[in-house]
């Protein structure tokens, strides 16, 4: 009997797990936000303090840019092998990557970050 209802457990669990799992399929989404994406290799030389103060320049722009939804940080895989560091940022629409890319305070970010990085791939992505 014992069995039996180990059994029983073992097929409802199962059963629970594959529905979500199913179901979790059928909603992948093809959202129409815009991804901006970008992988660069910091310049030889460059201090932990300059990559950070770049990265915090960034950040206090995105925070400051209507329509900038999420943005990320941390590397996990870049290509090519060379590079070092990836960042992604998500916009609502394309006037939102626009305003990014005339805000006020974009400028002198790429002055300071255009001298410490040696080459970067970036892409913009939606759908």
């Amino acid at each position: 009997m014992k069995i039996k209802i180990s059994i029983f457990l073992i097929f409802v669990i199962s059963l629970s797990f594959l529905s979500g799992w199913v179901l979790g399929r059928a909603n992948l989404s093809t959202p129409s936000t815009v991804i901006h994406h970008v992988a660069l290799k910091w310049k030889d030389g460059t201090t932990d303090a300059d990559k950070q103060k770049a990265i915090t320049m960034l950040k206090e722009i995105i925070a400051d840019t209507p329509g900038a939804k999420n943005m990320w940080l941390r590397t996990i895989k870049v290509q090519p092998r060379e590079f070092s560091q990836t960042f992604v940022v998500e916009f609502e629409n394309e006037a939102a990557l626009k305003a990014y890319a005339e805000h006020p305070k974009k400028k002198a970010w790429e002055d300071f970050y255009y001298n410490i990085r040696e080459k970067s791939n970036n892409c913009v992505t939606s759908n």
